[in-house]
């Protein structure tokens, strides 16, 4: 019993610890805001600034590989005479958003609508995107693409990987003190040691559980309890403001694409930006319509696919401690 509840401690120490990996291209192109799992578990560690700084420059990251890769695709479809209008004015929208997600700040209190906000325009751009590459590709063209631009390494990329891993470690320290704090220890030497990476979590967990191990029934059940009641709070906190991003989110829709629209006028009038200024203003258009996915076409809740990066290239064997923040 005192074995199975040292484990059952411990679980809940780290329950939530997994690579913090994000989805580059994930989820229903929709006009309405529907909250999936996924996107629900990441907005628990946005309680503190640190976990919300963190979920951004993730977003930042993908729509930052989703340009880039775009735009490879662009320079082969042009040596192969395709009009690529189209696709280079998503990209142009593209980095709109990722200006958007860059201005955004952590620490506001609706930090987490602003994300899940951007969230949502980044997977319908890229199902947009992909829609049109269908349209002038076949499948074993765009299966060798695939491949191509999967191996393209980007310094864009690489440091903004190197700023999530460092935010990671800052998250993963908070989260351990408080975690030493709750069992009564002070863990300052490990945390430190973690910090500059000659301790790793699981070192850090075999230190939380050995400390554990050698309490009485009683402490190891009232830690147990404490553990379970932050971590049910932290699930709550989330799921209202995720459920507050829901309201008015149409307005706010029609605000974000009105300022694109106002942003893209004060550019050149070339045919790229005035695709994207028509492509913008039917979505605006169309906002109200409920049978419209928003791009001016009848809405067909297609999965552009769950996009998971199987390098988990933000977590370098790193792990997030998502506890959440009280």
């Amino acid at each position: 019993m005192k074995k199975m509840l040292n484990v059952l401690i411990v679980f809940m120490l780290m329950a939530s610890v997994t690579p913090l990996a994000f989805a580059d291209e994930a989820g229903n192109s929709t006009d309405e805001l529907e909250i999936d799992t996924e996107t629900q578990k990441q907005a628990e560690i946005m309680n503190t600034s640190v976990g919300a700084e963190i979920r951004l420059l993730q977003l930042e990251k993908a729509i930052t590989k989703n340009i880039i890769k775009g735009e490879e695709v662009v320079s082969i479809l042009k040596i192969l005479e395709y009009n690529t209008t189209e696709i280079e004015a998503i990209l142009a929208e593209f980095e709109f958003l990722k200006e958007e997600v860059q201005s955004a700040n952590p620490n506001a209190t609706d930090a987490v609508q602003i994300f899940v906000d951007l969230k949502h325009d980044a997977i319908n751009l890229t199902k947009d995107f992909r829609e049109i590459l269908k349209k002038l590709l076949d499948n074993d063209t765009i299966e060798q693409l695939r491949k191509r631009i999967g191996e393209m390494v980007c310094e864009q990329v690489q440091n903004l990987t190197k700023n999530i891993q460092s935010k990671i470690k800052q998250f993963n320290r908070n989260q351990l003190h408080k975690m030493y704090q709750i069992i009564g220890e002070n863990g300052d030497s490990f945390l430190n040691k973690y910090q500059n990476g000659t301790l790793t979590m699981e070192q850090v967990k075999q230190n939380i559980s050995k400390t554990v191990n050698q309490m009485t029934k009683e402490k190891r059940y009232d830690i147990f309890y404490q553990l379970k009641q932050n971590k049910i709070q932290s699930q709550i906190k989330a799921r209202i403001c995720v459920e507050n991003a829901t309201e008015n989110f149409q307005e706010r829709k029609q605000n974000r694409l009105t300022n694109r629209i106002q942003k893209s006028e004060n550019m050149s009038d070339d045919p790229i930006h005035e695709e994207m200024e028509e492509r913008i203003r039917n979505r605006l258009n169309d906002s109200n319509d409920p049978g419209s996915d928003g791009s001016g076409n009848n809405a067909d809740n297609g999965n552009p696919g769950n996009g998971n990066d199987n390098n988990n290239s933000d977590s370098g064997n790193e792990q997030q401690s998502g506890g959440g923040g009280n």
